[in-house]
């Protein structure tokens, strides 16, 4: 029998499509479970991105001592998404070509999130992110489920910091210029605005600006009473020196990202006098037994301190493996069984995912202990 050209290819086109739909291939026999993750382990963006790499390694090993997945292992295959968009998208392709997982793990930067999160609809196996930017969830794509708050509940966060802690009543704000900072700053003036307060001025800079003064100067002369920081650890740490050397005298709230590990590390106790920031959840061992142990594996396996984004992924492997336990390997019904979650006890957070598949609804406002860079809780704000 002849085979026309048009059916050839479109016989081949099948084949190509329907792997990349429903049970993924490789998880269904009776081996390992593999599960993908897209983490920038190299470039700029590693500075978090070896944080959470980290902490799903212990996750995959603590996992695996208990009894895996109904007596599965569980291994954790991970692409790197460098600094780059499409990095990112093409680690994730790869991935779900290749290895076929049963679950995703992405970036914890919106700006990769946004990227990828077509290419998550298109494969329809669950995925969980830690990228703050409200769009992703409102892309509606009800495959992804993040793990940290959005941007618009930590902007609440670092509203109420200048509120009800500070009290200023003038507010400027100094923000990198992407998806991440942009969506931060709009939700922080809303807020501000509807407590009636002055937002002064915005400013912006670029991923790789490394001077800041014209904009810091431009927030001083502007008189604001209290600045508003959104950024990552690089140029957030080379923010706050510059802002310190120019004298500024206005107290400075930071986005989460000023007081992670990686930024910490390139600041001095005196950079950080006269700044708060707004996290997910306080890493302490005084918080809980299990944040201590949590803690104290990490120390043990890693040489260096744990931080919120970490400990959000670490928790999501953990969440990971009660729904795979629960309700099998099928990405529906995983991402049915997510979706019920409206109380999962995790170390950091109290896991309750909403339609959009947002499953943290608190911060923590933090500062540095005098003279240190030990860290103490402020405040912390919940919104329903």
């Amino acid at each position: 029998m002849q085979i026309t050209r048009k059916a050839f290819l479109k016989s081949i086109a099948a084949l190509c499509v329907a792997p990349m739909a429903g049970v993924p291939a490789r998880a269904e026999g009776g081996g390992e479970i593999l599960v993908g993750a897209t983490v920038p382990m190299t470039g700029p963006l590693s500075l978090t991105g070896l944080q959470y790499l980290n902490s799903l390694r212990l996750a995959e090993e603590n996992i695996n001592k208990t009894g895996g997945i109904n007596g599965r292992k569980l291994k954790i295959v991970f692409e790197d998404t460098q600094g780059s968009n499409s990095t990112a998208v093409n680690a994730y392709v790869k991935l779900a070509q290749e290895t076929k997982p049963a679950f995703f793990f992405l970036s914890s930067y919106s700006t990769q999130n946004l990227a990828v999160s077509p290419e998550v609809k298109k494969v329809q196996v669950p995925a969980m992110y830690a990228g703050g930017a409200d769009a992703i969830a409102e892309g509606g794509n009800d495959w992804m489920f993040r793990l940290r708050p959005t941007d618009s509940v930590a902007a609440a966060g670092m509203v109420a910091c200048v509120t009800t802690v500070l009290k200023a009543r003038k507010v400027g704000i100094l923000y990198i210029q992407n998806d991440f900072g942009q969506g931060g700053a709009a939700s922080a003036v809303k807020a501000l605005e509807a407590q009636s307060v002055v937002v002064v001025g915005r400013e912006a800079y670029g991923q790789t600006d490394k001077d800041f003064s014209a904009q810091i100067i431009n927030l001083r002369n502007k008189g604001a009473e209290a600045v508003l920081l959104f950024n990552y650890p690089q140029d957030g740490a080379l923010v706050l020196r510059q802002y310190k050397a120019l004298g500024m005298k206005a107290p400075l709230v930071g986005s989460s990202s000023l007081y992670v590990t990686a930024t910490m590390q390139l600041l001095s106790p005196a950079d950080l006098e006269n700044t708060f920031c707004v996290l997910d959840t306080l890493v302490d061992p005084a918080m809980s037994p299990r944040m201590k142990d949590f803690i104290e594996q990490y120390r043990a396996k890693f040489g260096n301190d744990p931080d919120p984004y970490g400990l959000a992924y670490y928790d999501g492997a953990f969440l990971m493996a009660d729904a795979m336990r629960q309700a099998g390997l099928d990405p529906a019904a995983l991402q049915k069984w997510l979706l019920t979650q409206k109380s999962w006890d995790g170390i950091g957070h109290n896991y309750a995912y909403d339609s959009k598949g947002n499953g943290v609804h608190e911060v923590v406002i933090v500062k540095t202990k005098a003279g240190s860079k030990a860290l103490e809780l402020v405040k912390k704000v919940t919104l329903s």
